[in-house]
């Protein structure tokens, strides 16, 4: 089993060579699915001018900030001290006066029980050694009552989660693995949180853009392997990716992320 200390110091390695590359895309491509996690999450849940929400994972503080416009304190936690500081920018150059940004890890975060009426994480469980060990601090830290919520890509149901995250492992080995919808929501019960919506959509990349994300582009050995990785599956695809060409001349390739967007509450 991977060591959990070990593999933290790869994932802010990772993130610390891209931050800059990393919080340039984000701030685009995941501007939508933000303001969507933002309003499941709250949704219907009374007293917001004094919620707080905290934001784990959260990188630059792409879903923070949409976070930040609908409670009354949002704070984002983050492994990598590079990504708290981009987050901190952001913010200041938007002028959100109320939130903030710390360093933590997932598994023992510094806030106590019950602190947060909504505890957030995006695009992260695939990071982790111990996914459930993560929700379960996520819920621990959420009152009851609270809202719990995750977006993350999954594997499609009918594809072997074994091949598509060994693609995701070969762009960027920080990467654990790549879960199901079934075995989220095995997760959210295992931490005793209620499902309140699970919504699954679709995003289709770029092949070289996603490649630019982790730090490669085309030329560099990373991006051979890892484009010879997906194209195994143009033809009889059992990944989930749905590799493709693409381009006038069909020298591009793109694929398909599945992704899951899914919200849990805390019994009273």
């Amino acid at each position: 089993m991977t060591n959990p200390s070990t593999h933290l110091d790869k994932v802010r390695e990772r993130f610390t060579a891209t931050a800059d590359i990393f919080s340039q895309n984000v701030r685009v491509t995941r501007k939508a699915e933000a303001e969507r996690l933002a309003e499941r999450a709250t949704d219907g849940l009374a007293g917001l001018r004094e919620a707080t929400a905290i934001d784990l994972a959260c990188g630059p503080g792409t879903f923070t900030r949409p976070l930040a416009a609908r409670v009354g304190r949002a704070i984002g936690v983050d492994l990598t001290p590079a990504m708290v500081e981009k987050a901190r920018t952001e913010a200041a150059r938007e002028g959100i006066a109320n939130i903030e940004f710390v360093c933590s890890d997932v598994y023992a975060l510094p806030f106590a029980s019950g602190a947060a009426d909504i505890v957030t994480c995006g695009y992260a469980f695939h990071h982790m050694t111990d996914p459930a060990r993560a929700l379960a601090e996520m819920a621990r830290v959420a009152r009851p009552g609270g809202r719990v919520a995750i977006i993350d890509i999954i594997v499609p149901e009918g594809f072997d989660p074994q091949h598509q995250t060994a693609i995701e492992r070969e762009r960027d080995p920080s990467h654990t693995n790549t879960l199901t919808a079934e075995r989220f929501h095995e997760l959210f019960r295992g931490a005793g949180l209620r499902v309140r919506s699970a919504d699954v959509h679709e995003n289709f990349h770029d092949f070289d853009y996603w490649m630019q994300n982790a730090g490669s582009a085309a030329g560099d050995d990373l991006y051979a392997r890892t484009r010879r990785a997906l194209e195994k599956f143009m033809t009889g695809d059992a990944s989930g990716f749905r590799p493709r060409v693409s381009g006038k001349d069909g020298s591009g390739l793109e694929f398909t992320h599945t992704v899951l967007l899914i919200v849990g509450e805390k019994p009273e």
